[in-house]
């Protein structure tokens, strides 16, 4: 697949998160994605129940025909939250290509460097959204990982990786 081989645009995904976030006027945690998405971007989010069998697998997808994110209900909240992000990101990084037949709702997978260059795009837009470094570096220092999870309103997974990539820690 020629996608998997394009090295991820990290730095365009944050610009437009960060663009999105001024556009939106947020500037103090939590980021609500549902806001963003139906508020400033016209972008209705559903949640939806998936079949038992794919319930587990689909966090969720950008439906572009119909201009909706679909979100699995049966999700922790906290995941819900970056995946409405994370198919956000589609939406600003990736629309014409969500229009394309070379979309697809992807199955979770733990196999991280099989995934599509979009798919790593997407993620961090999602975080560059709900955890951008300019509101991290104002509660990192003073805060504990279960404090900053509730403050930014993530999963304390997402919180590690962000800390990670941000500061090394």
């Amino acid at each position: 697949m020629l996608g998997t081989m394009q090295k991820p645009n990290y730095g365009l995904a944050q610009s437009k998160a960060l663009d999105l976030l001024t556009r939106a006027g947020v500037s103090v945690p939590p980021v609500n994605p549902i806001w963003i998405a139906e508020g400033v971007l016209n972008v209705p989010v559903r949640f939806a129940t998936f079949e038992s069998n794919e319930s587990e697998r689909i966090s969720g997808f950008y439906d572009s025909e119909d201009n909706v994110i679909v979100v699995n209900r049966d999700e922790f909240p906290l995941r819900q939250t970056f995946t409405i992000a994370h198919e956000l990101g589609h939406k600003v990084l990736h629309e014409e290509w969500a229009r394309s037949s070379d979309y697809q709702v992807l199955l979770r997978d733990s196999h991280e460097q099989n995934r599509d260059f979009r798919e790593k795009e997407a993620d961090a837009f999602a975080a560059n959204l709900l955890m951008p470094r300019f509101m991290m570096d104002a509660y990192y220092e003073n805060l504990s990982l279960s404090e900053l999870s509730r403050l930014f309103a993530v999963s304390v997974p997402a919180i590690k990786v962000r800390l990670s990539f941000l500061y090394g820690i």
